[in-house]
């Protein structure tokens, strides 16, 4: 065999899972189709972030009293800043791989049987293949010429009028950095709500400062047609036509399968995706899926974590998942952020009583902590400034069967947004 481990896509999970079998001393093949890191790295959350940042630090200001603002925004150089920003992590990642003795293959790499890919015509052996091939954006036909998450983060002017269809997480957190940096913003969901992937509470909370930011939420509406001529002009079934200079496509995304030769293996699939098994093993030996198109939530942490378990599985290290307290981040205003499951209790203590919270300027939102009678932590949701770094104090407590005592009894330091969780743990009865 010509390596351990050849591993299709260097998205989050490919390229950790490569860094796990390396630093083992296992022979590593990694292809990539266009950049090494994937659509996480390059195209969806550290750009996005970014962008993010951006906007929350000009909103920051912007709404502090006393604070007058007299800025210029010149994106083309932000947009500078950010590909090289960028790249610093993708080359890192890339370059420390190289270190450890991977090979790093550029083209689209196919399955050809149990221990054979295929890269730009020659084929490679390997004892075990991991497809790590991601997702794409879900396109609708007849919807055309509009864009993606990629051309969104991308942009070299600030939008005048954005027109976003679809108020999931991507959306939303779009319509909110876009519209803090002046765009005007309309978001145009299908369902009854936005964000309607997650609990109505916290879901709320976005909703309640969109609007007060000045996004117009359209919900229960569908988008009929989208038409291009100097501008877009977006046919909304039972309203106007909104004529904007920019639309964003945000409606989902579906595993990418297409080229891997999947199809030709008899590999089990669970609707689009890649079926596999608790060590994230296909249905044909040494092969495995990890990462968005294995299934489950297409999250870059999931996709790490999946790439974990197949590099200890073949390690030889019987690792199986076990994603019940895997977080969850909507990046948006307040953040939003939950872990493990509802409990037969709950604890809930707003935004307003959490001084650091108030300190920055903000009085949206809550902590609310889910518990058993036996007091034993089941989850948590949050919807509070920066609470995609507090979150994970309560995924490690679900994780490690603590109680609300546990986490009481921990000292925070003061003054913190992780003392909202604090104080959500005492004990009302």
């Amino acid at each position: 065999m010509d390596f351990d481990a050849a591993i299709i896509g260097s998205g989050a999970g490919g390229y950790y899972s490569a860094l796990r079998l390396l630093k083992h001393g296992k022979k590593v093949l990694i292809i990539e189709k266009e950049k090494f890191g994937g659509e996480c790295l390059n195209y969806g959350c550290i750009p996005s972030k970014a962008l993010i940042e951006l906007s929350e630090n000009i909103g920051y200001l912007h709404d502090m009293p006393g604070v007058t603002l007299n800025y210029k925004i010149d994106m083309k150089e932000w947009q500078k800043w950010k590909e090289s920003m960028v790249k610093r992590i993708t080359g890192g990642a890339e370059k420390l791989c190289i270190s450890l003795g991977a090979k790093v293959i550029y083209g689209v790499g196919s399955v050809k049987d149990r221990n054979t890919v295929t890269v730009n015509g020659t084929d490679y052996t390997a004892k075990n293949i991991i497809i790590n091939t991601g997702s794409v954006p879900v396109k609708i036909k007849g919807i055309d010429d509009v864009y993606y998450n990629r051309e969104m983060l991308a942009v070299e002017n600030i939008p005048s009028k954005l027109v976003i269809i679809g108020g999931g997480y991507i959306g939303v957190e779009m319509g909110t950095a876009f519209r803090k940096l002046g765009s005007e913003v309309y978001i145009v969901e299908m369902k009854d709500r936005i964000l309607p992937e997650i609990e109505e509470d916290l879901a709320r909370e976005v909703d309640k400062r969109l609007r007060k930011l000045g996004v117009n939420i359209m919900t229960g509406m569908k988008v009929l047609s989208v038409k291009k001529d100097k501008n877009y002009k977006v046919a909304i079934e039972g309203s106007d036509t909104i004529e904007a200079d920019t639309v964003l496509m945000s409606v989902g995304r579906i595993p990418n399968t297409e080229g891997s030769g999947i199809e030709k293996l008899g590999i089990e699939m669970d609707g689009r995706f890649i079926k596999t098994d608790s060590h994230k093993r296909t249905n044909v030996p040494n092969i495995y899926a990890i990462g968005d198109v294995s299934g489950g939530p297409m999250l870059a942490h999931k996709a790490f974590y999946d790439g974990y378990v197949a590099a200890e599985n073949i390690l030889g290290n019987d690792t199986v998942v076990d994603y019940r307290a895997m977080p969850f981040v909507v990046y948006t205003d307040p953040e939003i952020a939950f872990t493990g499951k509802a409990g037969t209790k709950s604890n809930k203590v707003p935004v307003l009583a959490n001084p650091r919270s108030l300190t920055m300027n903000q009085q949206d939102g809550f902590f609310k902590l889910y518990y058993d009678d036996d007091g034993t932590i089941t989850g948590a949701g949050v919807a509070a400034p920066r609470s995609s770094e507090s979150i994970t104090e309560i995924s490690l407590a679900v994780e490690s069967g603590l109680s609300i005592d546990d986490l009481f009894l921990t000292i925070h330091p003061h003054p913190t947004v992780s003392e909202g969780l604090k104080d959500a743990a005492e004990r009302r009865d």
